[in-house]
């Protein structure tokens, strides 16, 4: 009886010892296990995220393969591990990623409006998309010149910010472009020939170099005779704008055969007055040789004489007397004052005309410097503002400067042949 007992004693400590055994083993396996586990958008799914010591045997139920990661969901998944376990888990995608872009460095006007902040930042990227772009502390509003750092937020769909600061070159712009060489147009009744407007006229800005330009003449009646009003109007980046006014004489013009007095017309004693004024500005713009006295005398010219378009013939003394007097001048009468002025400094120059004349001709200026002759162009161009000076034949070769160098001394840097192929225009 005794044995009996002890036996099924030593049947139950066992049995009590496999079941403790077993309830470790599974309160140890679930201990392992990770029910409830989150990933980032984008993020491939592992088994391991599930165990914090992933059994060798671990494998999904589910069928994980065609899940999309890219978009935030929730998804319940069954995992099996350890031979005997099978057990359901939680699977959690989350965006907490922020949105990735560059900064676009702007010029701004103060007193223009800003741009958009969608339009101050670039390669912008998120998984998700993004939800909204704009200046983290409003609109901004520097009014003086000055570089700045503004900050701006993008956001995705799901609450997540970056912060971009976009370098801002502000200026404050207050003037308006200017305007050069304005000046009445006189039209013959009888022509039939568009007016160039701009024929003469130049125009700057002090920040904006390709100000917008136009001339209102809807009130211009050619073939009418009278007086008529045109606007001209320049506006910079900045809105500031300039408004000018001249106008077009519509009258029948007349030939004169000498150059205009102080009453309209030409007479002896303007011939000895021209030249008492030119020696008269010489004396004041001398240099100390003939290379500085001939570039003073071509600024000076360049600089005192606006460009109009002169109707009718002019004598040389006619031109040179209407430049000195009126202070404006076509090609020609900038060629004869130049020419006047050098003559009296005694500076070797004769005249070059633009050949072949396709539809207006063109006078300049060949000057002798230091044994050599050089191009020189007093005239106002509204597409060249600087004089030329001591150019050769390449340098001033442009739409206005052809010419026939069979009839010319050799120039600097020229050949004494003459060379067809040289006549060709080198944009063409």
């Amino acid at each position: 009886m005794n044995k009996s007992v002890a036996k099924i004693g030593a049947f139950l400590y066992c049995a009590t010892i496999i079941v403790v055994s077993v309830v470790c083993t599974i309160r140890d396996a679930n201990r392992n296990l990770i029910r409830d586990v989150v990933i980032e958008a984008g993020s491939s799914i592992r088994i391991e995220e599930f165990f914090k010591d992933c059994p060798d045997d671990a494998e999904f139920v589910t069928d994980v393969s065609g899940i999309d990661t890219s978009a935030p969901a929730v998804y319940r998944l069954k995992v099996r591990y350890d031979e005997a376990f099978v057990k359901d888990v939680t699977l959690r995608v989350e965006d907490h990623t922020a949105p990735r872009g560059v900064a676009i460095p702007h010029n701004q006007y103060a007193s223009v409006a800003w741009p958009d902040a969608s339009e101050c930042v670039g390669y912008l990227y998120d998984l998700n998309g993004i939800a909204e772009i704009k200046y983290r502390d409003g609109t901004p509003e520097f009014r003086f010149t000055g570089d700045y750092n503004v900050p701006i937020v993008v956001t995705d769909w799901y609450g997540n910010s970056t912060i971009i600061d976009v370098p801002f070159h502000v200026t404050d712009d207050h003037n308006a472009p200017l305007f050069f060489g304005i000046h009445d147009i006189y039209v013959d009744i009888e022509e039939d020939a568009a007016i160039d407007y701009f024929d003469g006229v130049t125009y700057v800005d002090d920040y904006d170099e390709n100000p917008r330009v136009a001339v209102d003449d809807s009130k211009v009646e050619l073939g009418v005779e009278g007086r008529y009003p045109i606007l001209y109007k320049a506006m910079d980046d900045a809105g500031n704008i300039r408004l000018q006014t001249a106008y077009v004489y519509v009258e029948k013009q007349r030939i004169v055969s000498g150059s205009l007095g102080a009453g309209g017309g030409w007479d002896s004693g303007h011939h000895n007055e021209v030249y008492k004024m030119a020696r008269a500005i010489y004396k004041k713009i001398k240099g100390k040789n003939d290379t500085e006295t001939a570039r003073n005398i071509i600024n000076y010219v360049h600089s005192h004489v606006s460009y109009t378009t002169v109707r009718g013939k002019q004598s040389f003394e006619e031109a040179a007397y209407r430049a000195l007097t009126k202070h404006s001048a076509d090609c020609y009468g900038y060629y004869c004052t130049t020419k006047i002025l050098l003559d009296i400094a005694g500076i070797p120059n004769m005249m070059v005309k633009r050949s072949p004349v396709k539809v207006n001709g063109h006078y300049w200026n060949l000057v002798k410097l230091n044994g050599k002759w050089y191009h020189c162009d007093s005239t106002v161009f509204r597409v060249h503002r600087s004089v030329y000076f001591k150019q050769d034949d390449k340098k001033i070769w442009d739409s206005h400067h052809h010419f026939n160098k069979m009839i010319l001394p050799v120039r600097a840097n020229g050949t004494p042949q003459y060379i067809k192929d040289q006549e060709k225009d080198p944009k063409e």
